[in-house]
């Protein structure tokens, strides 16, 4: 990982990086690398195994820890340079599972290289809270689908529900009744907050009959469900157009008002309504708003008086203005005036406003009888006349007719099944062999859920799940082990199906994500917080094969918010085994230690490009025959460097300086031998 860095610095200094290959160009055959999947108890362990090199009748095998077990074997294969070998074997129980992967080949050269050490960290099975009284043996038949990779909780009765505490709730056919709403509001919150997962499954009491309607878990479902008379009562958008000229003048503005209050009595919060007084001009007294501030509304309602004259013609357009823009599924003009308006051309305006979909009604005060142009213009615009005479002929205008739905029913026949969903939920299952349903209950999947599975026919979802906060909630619509289900229970697959989707609706992330970083003597466990306390901090300690604790905890240092980091004093290629702790739940992580390969046994998908680098710096490819001839050159800037072979010129050196030493001293004992004999 730290070659672009010294790269860089070669080329910064200009120094040239030649490759000479003194390979045989026969390749070795090895394993080059080993993986394996995140795993729990009773899962499947995916493992991948990259071989290198090329032969006919290779095979791969997994030998556990006693040299003898095969926990699995690849069926014969060749190779052409590169190949990876997927297998696979069921965890056994939660720990650590030592094996080795080893290369079968008739004709190899090197045997070294064909076994690897690796680790497999068997994570504790999915912690699942069973509640469901209306399925007998319910939780029974749920543990005997599953297996050993669920560790399935019944509280009793009475028993405190700590829904935090487990990866996964599943509600199996349990009426509402049967979980108060403060129970409900909290595993509502386990799934929002703490990233818990929710199963809600059943017949009637889960989805029919309006037994969750309306409930803080009916609020957290990927599918709509109905009341037990389930009211529809679409939304409106009303404009009142109200003539307050001087003609309204008395007891027709008096009426006129009242008619008005009636109206917005009628609406509903979520309807949007306005008024439009006309007196010569045109004003909003109450623009457009939602129906709630009945109020305000009524105020202004109450201070409108009658002066001005009567032009009609430009409040009718800015009412139509004002609900052109209005999002409701109806749209209504009511016109209230005494009649008393000037002419104009209000045909080609209203049937304009009738082709928008918006309806106009005229409402005729203070006079009995019938009325030809409010006539007419409720007749251009498909809506109705009225003629209100005195207080004792209020009517109720007609702008909505709400409707009844009655709720779903559970359905019993066969249903033929249409799969969907992305792989990853259906993993090894067969879709086409998924068998008729013998009863479901029919919902509405909610916008942003994810369709599983539906019924062929008609397209009503039978499984369905979407992501709520931080956790996930899937919905079943039938009983996983009851009558509706009653066929698959004999599907061989059933189980597959049934424990992939629990186990990736269940928590998928621990409080701590953990990761180790080797080096030659220190190994680095980094555990980054995933859930939201910040309170969490990390416990963790070495373990041997068998699980015991190896020395003392160790020791976390927080270098950052929410990650905190463990030295660990190892030898080189040593297998680590770590377990750790964080809000009661357990972690594992193990490295096998096969970090720096052996010099045969170099993987050259990871191995560094020698000819990519002499090119990078400037550098040549060398070959045994140009090697001895090769001017080494480099150039740096504008100035050239020539490297050369000067060891000839050293020796010649060397021997020199040897002879100039002995001539030296022996010129100064001669001198002094001449002194002495004078002296004598």
């Amino acid at each position: 990982r730290d070659w672009g860095r010294v790269i860089d610095e070669l080329k910064a200094r200009g120094i040239p990086v030649h490759a000479l290959d003194l390979s045989s160009g026969v390749r070795d055959l090895f394993i080059a690398r080993v993986r394996s999947t995140p795993v729990r108890v009773g899962e499947q362990v995916r493992m991948t195994v990259d071989v290198v090199g090329a032969a006919d009748g290779m095979e791969v095998t997994l030998i556990g820890s006693d040299g003898e077990e095969q926990l699995a074997r690849s069926g014969s294969f060749s190779g052409s340079g590169r190949e990876t070998v997927r297998l696979g074997f069921r965890a056994p129980k939660a720990g650590f599972v030592d094996l080795t992967a080893a290369l079968v080949v008739a004709d190899d050269a090197d045997r070294s290289n064909n076994v690897v050490a690796h680790i497999v960290a068997v994570q504790a099975p999915v912690s699942l809270l069973y509640l469901g009284e209306r399925a007998a043996g319910g939780a029974a038949a749920f543990a005997d689908l599953l297996g050993p990779g669920f560790r399935i909780t019944t509280p009793a009765a009475g028993e405190q529900r700590d829904f935090d505490a487990h990866d996964l709730v599943v509600l199996d056919d349990l009426p509402a009744r049967a979980l108060p709403e403060t129970a409900q509001r909290t595993l509502a919150d386990a799934v929002k907050a703490s990233g818990a997962g929710l199963f809600h499954a059943g017949g009637e009491a889960a989805f029919g009959d309006g037994g969750y309607y309306d409930t803080p878990i009916a609020d957290i479902l990927p599918v709509e469900l109905s009341g037990d008379d389930d009211r529809i009562d679409p939304s409106v958008g009303l404009a009142i157009i109200l003539d307050t000229s001087g003609s309204m003048a008395g007891s027709r503005i008096e009426l006129a008002k009242q008619i008005a209050r009636v109206a917005v009595r009628r609406m509903q919060p979520h309807d949007r309504i306005g008024i439009v007084e006309f007196y010569g001009n045109k004003h909003w007294a109450v623009p457009m708003q939602p129906a709630s501030n009945k109020i305000e509304i009524d105020r202004a309602i109450g201070r409108m008086k009658a002066i001005g004259g009567t032009v009609l013609y430009p409040a009718i357009q800015e009412a139509y203005y004002g609900l052109r823009n209005v999002n409701t599924r109806f749209k209504h003009i009511v016109l209230i005036t005494d009649a008393g308006v000037e002419d104009s051309n209000y045909e080609a305006l209203v049937r304009r406003i009738s082709r928008d979909r918006i309806n106009v009604s005229t409402v005729l005060v203070g006079q009995g009888g019938h009325n030809q142009i409010m006539s007419d213009v409720a007749n251009w615009g498909q809506g109705r006349f009225y003629s209100v005479g005195d207080q004792f002929s209020l009517v109720e205008l007609i702008l909505k007719q709400p409707s009844t739905k009655k709720p779903p029913r559970y359905r019993q026949g066969s249903f033929a099944t249409q799969p969907l969903g992305g792989p990853g939920w259906w993993g090894d299952v067969n879709r086409n062999t998924v068998p008729a349903l013998a009863g479901y209950v029919e919902t509405e999947l909610r916008d942003g859920a994810e369709l599983l599975l539906e019924e062929a026919a008609a397209g009503h979802p039978l499984l369905a799940t979407w992501h709520f906060g931080l956790g996930r909630v899937t919905a079943m619509m039938t009983e996983p082990a009851g009558p509706g289900t009653a066929s698959w229970q004999r599907w061989d697959e059933y189980a597959e199906l049934l424990g992939r989707v629990l186990a990736r609706t269940a928590r998928d992330n621990a409080p701590f994500a953990l990761d180790i970083q080797r080096r030659p003597s220190v190994a680095t466990l980094t555990a980054e917080r995933n859930w939201a306390d910040a309170s969490l901090k990390p416990e963790a300690i070495l373990v041997n094969a068998a699980g015991a604790p190896v020395g003392d905890p160790l020791r976390f240092v927080k270098t950052a918010p929410g990650l905190f980091e463990a030295d660990i004093a190892i030898t080189a290629n040593a297998p680590l085994r770590i377990v750790a702790n964080a809000a009661g739940q357990t972690m594992r992580i193990a490295d096998a230690g096969a970090g720096v390969a052996v010099e045969t046994g170099v993987d050259p998908a990871r191995a560094l490009d020698l000819a990519a680098l002499a090119a990078l710096t400037g550098g040549e490819i060398l070959t045994t025959e140009t090697v001895a001839d090769a001017p080494l050159a480099a150039s740096s800037g504008e100035r050239a460097y020539i490297v050369t072979r000067v060891w000839p010129w050293l020796l010649l050196a060397a021997l020199l300086a040897w002879l100039g030493d002995i001539a030296y001293r022996r010129w100064p004992r001669r001198a002094a031998a001449s002194n002495l004999r004078g002296r004598s």
